[in-house]
């Protein structure tokens, strides 16, 4: 079969348009479109670590989770009465900011406009004959160039220096008389006695006595035990541990940890018909009285959780003794008070 020279043609042509959408369409099938394929095959050309495969997503040929599977435990939230104190208390800081902040005023102060613009922005008023005249007088004085010397030596000098380059460019101005610069003003010379300092002491030192003088007696007055200790007052905090198993608690809440039921269930056999005592305590962040009554108030609500759990456990209420403490753990449970 012979084939013309045209019809060849036509042919490569066809191929050349066809064979590109050909290529779109396989990628299509993929799920890739023609910008993906031809970005996967410039990476394969450039070899290394970029022309391989990326892995899959975690979980891609995983089966979709099941609605049954969802967590149906409500999660462990403080009580009511735990949400509303920390409510006020979000209240109350709130108050004193916005107080503290109307007091102080604002952080960005107003500041003024500088001088030179506050000026130039005012309207040039109509200046009289007289003004011209004087105007024109001070920019004549001031465009009269001054003696050598006139300034002193140091600005004389800076002034030649930051005038140099501009000068360069102007006209040749003639040549002035070199003059001696003017000596600097020099300070009065001091001649006089100099003020001598008393190193030395003529009347005798007085004696030092061994230890602090002993506490005044007054009739009627007993001076108390502390009045001649030398060591600091030390305040009288109660720092001995308590006794008794630990109970815990979450972190600012008044929900016990998980766990919790081996322990309970102890105390309740040790306890042998006997009165348990249930010391409590909050979780202080400083020594301030407000901290503190915060610290206390967490403190009874934990001994209230506590007493609740006892009581379904079968222990009479009339048995449970609770106190509350700014500082502690957070609650620990004995038989011996």
């Amino acid at each position: 079969m012979k084939v013309f020279p045209f019809q060849s043609a036509v042919g490569r042509s066809f191929f050349r348009i066809v064979l590109p959408f050909s290529c779109a369409l396989l990628a299509g099938c993929q799920h890739r479109d023609l910008v993906d394929t031809t970005v996967d095959w410039y990476h394969q050309h450039e070899g290394g670590v970029i022309a391989q495969q990326r892995p899959p997503a975690p979980g891609q040929l995983d089966p979709y989770p099941r609605v049954g599977l969802t967590p149906t435990t409500p999660p462990s939230l403080p009580s009511p009465e735990l949400r509303q104190s920390i409510t006020n208390n979000l209240i109350a800081s709130r108050n004193l900011t916005m107080r503290t902040t109307a007091q102080n005023g604002t952080l960005t102060p107003v500041i003024p406009p500088p001088p030179n613009a506050a000026s130039s922005n005012k309207p040039a008023a109509p200046a009289s004959d007289a003004s011209k005249a004087a105007t024109t007088q001070a920019s004549a004085a001031t465009s009269a160039p001054l003696p050598a010397g006139g300034m002193g030596a140091i600005l004389d000098a800076a002034d030649s220096s930051s005038t140099g380059p501009a000068a360069a460019h102007a006209s040749p101005a003639p040549k002035a008389q070199k003059t001696t610069p003017e000596a600097e003003l020099a300070m009065p010379e001091f001649r006089g006695d100099a003020a001598v300092v008393a190193t030395s002491v003529t009347q005798p030192l007085p004696d030092i006595p061994a230890g602090p003088p002993g506490a005044p007696a007054i009739p009627g007055f007993v001076a108390p035990r502390d009045a001649t200790t030398i060591e600091p007052i030390r305040p009288d905090y109660d720092v001995a541990p308590k006794d008794g198993t630990l109970i815990g608690f979450l972190p600012g809440s008044d929900q016990m940890k998980p766990g919790q039921d081996g322990a309970l269930n102890k105390l309740i056999t040790s306890r042998h018909g006997g009165q348990l005592f249930l010391h409590c305590s909050g979780e202080t962040v400083s020594l301030s009285p407000q901290d503190q009554t915060q610290a206390v108030e967490l403190g009874l609500l934990r001994g209230r959780t506590l007493a609740d759990a006892l009581i379904k456990k079968g222990v009479p209420a009339s048995a449970l003794h609770i106190s509350s403490s700014a500082f502690g753990p957070a609650a620990r449970v004995s038989t011996q008070g």
